[in-house]
């Protein structure tokens, strides 16, 4: 390098041929050895500049010695791993990928060679997850084929499972999904033969629905949680028919239900599943009815004194025996609607204690916020009765949630409304006495 700079022309022996050196004369080998070598460097610089002969800064070593000390630098690449990873990112639509089995140890923890059966989908993709429409085979041997959404079941799909040594796939279940989970409207095939066709909420039969039993019966009505709570129809194979309300999978509240082989109707209230107090009489003739009628001898004329006064009286007590149950038990959204919630929740959060409950003290006001004065025995009377205090706790021990607060109501609300009805019949019984006494006057 330093030899390309040199000048060409004729050089005065008593010139220096370094000045840098001061060096003059002819130069010895090592003082070239010394110029074509690595270059010095000095503490106040890091790099030593170079110049030509004829004391012109040589810009092309300069160049190469702050660039590298001289060495050609390769150009940066790009790791091989980040490219093979680049490819693998699964985005639309993809080929089917399969994933293997584990392997099937031995007793002595040893391999066998074998593995068990592997699982593939063959859909599209978004960001590495499936996500769209695919069909994914399970190593179980269900398959699922619909939509997807951030690795999971999202949309409308369709499940088998397989059945027998065949492994023949089986529908099991048609309809909405959300997070992995049946939600929404859709139909269940049930292995026993029964099969469900309504609404349901993250993998539960919840709102109105449809489910037909493998002996033949069939309910039409709705669904809490995966069981019949709310107003339904049970008809029967045999042709009996239940109508009215129901809680935890049982007749609760009140119904009539019409026996097909008597022709005879219950209307009451029932509990537990059983018919406890109403009406039992016979209905009119049904040529269509599964059986004909039991004919049975005739029996004396009798009159039950007070008829309708008994019948009010044993359809009380029932409900003040399951008061306290139902309170506890009954699904929110047949208590009340969603402005009622809303607004009940805007008066609770008020009073709230740090723990999120509330007193005796805080229900009374609460009570008297609605427009029903009590006092603290009536108050307590009716946490009692409702299921939330037992007989020999104190008022202290007194905590009540936003949920309970809310059945809580609902029994007060009750109360309230027999209160009235009782005390309209008492106004009606007065005004048919007094008109009756004018009458006779």
């Amino acid at each position: 390098q330093v030899g390309r700079a040199r000048s060409r022309s004729p050089r005065d022996p008593t010139r220096p041929c370094c000045p840098s050196l001061g060096v003059t004369g002819r130069r010895p080998r090592g003082s070239m050895t010394m110029a074509m070598g690595r270059p010095a460097r000095s503490p106040s610089s890091p790099l030593l500049e170079t110049t030509s002969m004829d004391g012109s800064e040589d810009s092309m070593s300069a160049s190469i010695m702050r660039s590298g000390m001289g060495r050609t630098l390769r150009p940066k690449t790009e790791p091989l791993w980040r490219s093979h990873d680049a490819k693998a990112q699964k985005n639309g639509q993809r080929g089917t990928i399969y994933w293997v089995g584990k392997a099937i140890m031995g007793e002595d923890g040893s391999a066998t060679g074998q593995r068990k059966k592997g699982a593939s989908y063959h859909g599209e993709w978004g960001d590495n997850k499936k996500a769209g429409y695919g069909v994914q085979v399970y190593p179980s041997g269900e398959k699922y084929e619909g939509q997807w959404s951030n690795g999971l079941r999202n949309g409308e799909g369709t499940f088998w499972a397989p059945v027998g040594k065949a492994k023949k796939l089986r529908k099991v279940y048609v309809g909405s999904w959300e997070n992995d989970k049946r939600h929404g409207r859709g139909t269940c095939f049930f292995k026993n033969g029964e099969f469900f066709q309504g609404l349901w909420d993250q993998g539960k039969m919840h709102g109105q629905g449809t489910l037909r039993y493998a002996n033949g019966d069939m309910y039409v009505g709705d669904w809490h949680q995966g069981m019949r709570s709310g107003k339904g129809t049970l008809n029967k194979a045999n042709g009996d028919c239940y109508e009215g309300y129901w809680l935890n999978d049982k007749r609760e509240g009140s119904g009539s239900f019409f026996y097909a082989s008597s022709g005879k109707v219950f209307v009451g209230e029932w509990a537990n599943d059983l018919p406890k107090a109403g009406v039992y009489t016979q209905a009119s003739p049904n040529p269509d009815q599964a059986g004909g009628v039991i004919r049975t001898r005739e029996l004396p004329c009798l009159r039950l004194a007070l008829p309708t006064e008994v019948l009010e009286g044993a359809l009380s007590a029932v409900r003040n025996a399951r008061k306290g149950f139902r309170a506890r038990t009954m699904p929110l959204q047949r208590l009340f609607s969603d402005d009622e919630v809303d607004a009940l929740a805007g008066a609770f959060e008020q009073v709230t204690r740090e723990d999120g409950s509330i007193g005796l003290h805080e229900v009374q006001a609460l009570c008297s916020q609605l427009g029903s004065e009590m006092n603290i025995d009536r108050v307590t009377a009716l946490l009692k009765g409702a299921g939330f205090l037992a007989d020999e706790a104190d008022e202290h021990d007194v905590s009540i949630g936003f949920e309970d607060f809310l059945r809580l109501i609902a029994v007060l609300l009750e109360e309230e409304a027999k209160l009235d009805h009782a005390t309209t019949e008492d106004d009606d019984a007065g005004s048919d006495y007094l008109d009756s006494y004018m009458e006779d006057q």
